[in-house]
């Protein structure tokens, strides 16, 4: 078969248009506009709306249920508003929408079909207790279900085939949506489907399926979580080629991760499988800046677009409510972190939604008005060009996490839960699960004591990743994944200063021994075991191999983060400030001599110290 001829392909930059001439560039801002809940008569002025803030983008899904269940207006027609407005489009067709939607946008049909429904470890069905009403989840795996998809995949391509970029506004399309067994994440609650097991029986060479944990073979435990990893995977990969059947060769392809922590998805793996950008979605409050942070700068160090697909801008009403200075905070914290591309969500009002930057009738929100001088600043700058240089790359390695996972005293409760209410790394059985978490938490406290700029690179990032800052660290202590141990070789053989420790890894990600992998390369340092006990310490170590810690635009109160982005000659253009803590704090900037601040937002003068109100984060440009 001939390879499809390529229309539209993400970039470093965000969108790349592929035209005879040169390939045209889009940054990657968009906004959500779900088509069927905003009546027809309004299309015109809220895609008007849209592109008056500041968006070249709109985003939309196309739910399965409304469209077959005829309760959707045209697409095309969408799509035709959305070409006269001069705007693109990014188009996301499930299955799995969520959208608040009942049934999450799959027909009753599909829903009630036993042949397709996900099952437990004990044989029963996946139930999603998801406002208004529980349903039970389709598997993957399942013929019937993918066969279903198909069928919904090939009418919604003949939509919108004759739309695609370059001719047509479609630039891009969505496989899925936030592919993590719908939060049900938890190491033995599914998939036990018979066409599941059948992919099990493949790739594990037809060892018996666990369905608890078994501390005399762990081994086999931990691989049946690396196995969901894989499975999400597979899933990508067959709906990603039936979108390449339905017609939609050749335009760019993005996933969402559901908002969660680096060590419960794999990016890189998502991003693989659909051969295109996987980010991961952030709905936040102001108070979550750490998390919020934590996330980013694993998509900064692991991606080569960090992407939000859902920067949430309101939210739905049975969580918990977010404010407008907690959308600033979390837009202003992510970007601070390294995020370069986001699509607002929700950008126009919708029923099951509050606080959109624009109503339904094309009026511009208050929040849509401090967003729309949020793009124009990032324009002005040329944001999507800038960088800020990560001296250290911090491993996160998932070969202990699946141990953890495995182990949990909560399973099958989804980790969801226990990671939210900070219990998780105390549930574990496995022991090095455990220490695992608490040196990969104490690395980063100590770095950020130290004020040393860093990122966290997912173990399966190529060499590339690695090489790309000047230090890697990597808390290690019995396993490791052999791939990733190779990758960290290779990149201190590349001149890369890399710390391990403060265990010797003999074994690999299911305890098999590591044999010639095991050696550690001469040079390679080592944490120190009482480096959880002396915080201290073990920041003043880890700013040594980072070669010391920037002075240029350091906050002089500890409580308070910089984050400095570059052009493309070095040339500071950008400093963030965060407040970490929950009092107000007027910050003093080391601002080098010749250089002056003023607020990227309104353009004053910051003053001779930064006013910062607890939790907040402004965004000043070097003038």
């Amino acid at each position: 078969m001939t390879a499809a001829a390529v229309r539209t392909r993400f970039t470093e930059r965000g969108l790349a248009i592929a035209r005879a001439g040169g390939d045209d560039h889009l940054d990657l801002f968009s906004g959500a506009l779900h088509y069927w809940r905003v009546d027809p008569a309004d299309w015109p002025a809220c895609l008007a709306a849209l592109r008056d803030i500041g968006l070249e983008l709109v985003e939309t899904y196309v739910p399965w249920s409304v469209v077959e269940g005829g309760g959707a207006p045209d697409l095309r027609a969408f799509l035709d508003a959305v070409a006269a407005a001069g705007l693109r489009a990014l188009l996301r067709p499930g299955p799995h929408v969520n959208a608040e939607l009942t049934g999450f946008g799959f027909p009753q049909r599909v829903l009630d079909d036993p042949a397709m429904r996900a099952r437990t470890a004990r044989d029963t069905p996946v139930w999603l207790p998801a406002p208004p009403r529980a349903f039970a989840v389709p598997s993957y795996a399942a013929q019937p279900f993918r066969a279903a998809v198909c069928e919904w995949y090939a009418r919604f391509g003949e939509r919108v085939a004759p739309y695609l970029a370059p001719g047509g506004p479609v630039v891009a399309v969505q496989v899925d949506n936030e592919q993590q067994m719908f939060f049900r994440a938890g190491a033995f609650d599914a998939d036990y489907h018979p066409d599941a097991l059948a992919w099990w029986d493949e790739w594990s060479g037809g060892l018996d399926p666990p369905r608890a944990w078994d501390a005399a073979d762990a081994a086999r435990c931990a691989r049946w979580v690396r196995f969901k990893e894989v499975y999400a995977a597979r899933a990508l990969a067959w709906m990603s080629a039936a979108l390449d059947d339905a017609g939609l060769a050749g335009v760019a392809r993005f996933h969402n991760f559901p908002p969660t922590d680096p060590w419960l998805i794999d990016l890189p793996g998502g991003a693989a499988a659909i051969g295109g950008v996987a980010g991961i979605d952030l709905y936040h409050r102001a108070a979550d800046g750490e998390t919020v942070a934590r996330r980013a700068l694993y998509l900064a160090g692991s991606s080569p677009l960090p992407f939000a697909p859902e920067l949430g801008v309101g939210g739905p009403p049975w969580l918990p409510p977010m404010t407008a200075a907690d959308q600033r905070a979390v837009t202003l914290g992510a970007l601070a972190a390294g995020l370069r591309a986001f699509n607002l969500y929700m950008a126009v009002q919708r029923d099951r939604w509050y606080g959109a930057a624009i109503a339904d009738d094309g009026r511009v929100t208050e929040v849509g008005q401090w967003y729309a001088r949020l793009l124009g600043a990032l324009r002005e700058v040329g944001w999507t060009s800038l960088r800020r240089r990560a001296q250290v790359g911090v491993v996160v390695s998932r070969a202990d996490a699946r141990f953890g996972l495995a182990s949990s005293l909560a399973d099958p409760v989804t980790p969801v839960v226990t990671e939210m209410l900070g219990i998780a790394e105390h549930l574990y059985r496995d022991a090095g699960a455990t220490a695992h978490r608490r040196w990969l938490r104490a690395v980063r406290d100590a770095l950020v004591a130290a004020r040393v700029p860093h990122v966290f690179v997912d173990e399966g990032c190529g060499v590339d990743r690695f090489a790309a800052v000047d230090a890697v660290v990597m808390p290690t202590h019995r396993r490791v994944d052999r791939a990733a141990w190779r990758r960290v070789k290779a990149a201190a053989a590349q001149g890369v200063r890399v710390v391990v420790g403060p265990g010797r890894p003999a074994v690999d990600a299911f305890d098999e021994p590591l044999g010639d992998d095991a050696g550690v390369p001469r040079g390679v340092g080592r944490l120190q075991p009482g480096g959880l006990d002396d915080p201290g310490a073990l920041a003043a170590d880890l700013a040594a191999v980072a070669g010391g810690a920037p002075r240029a635009w350091m906050a002089r109160e500890p409580e308070v983060d910089t984050a400095v982005f570059e052009d493309e000659a070095g040339a500071p253009r950008l400093v963030f400030a965060r407040n970490r803590g929950d009092r107000p704090v007027d910050a003093t900037l080391a601002v080098p001599d010749g250089a002056t601040l003023v607020d990227a937002l309104t353009g004053a003068p910051p003053g001779p110290r930064i006013a910062l109100a607890p939790f907040a984060v402004r965004m000043l440009r070097v003038v």
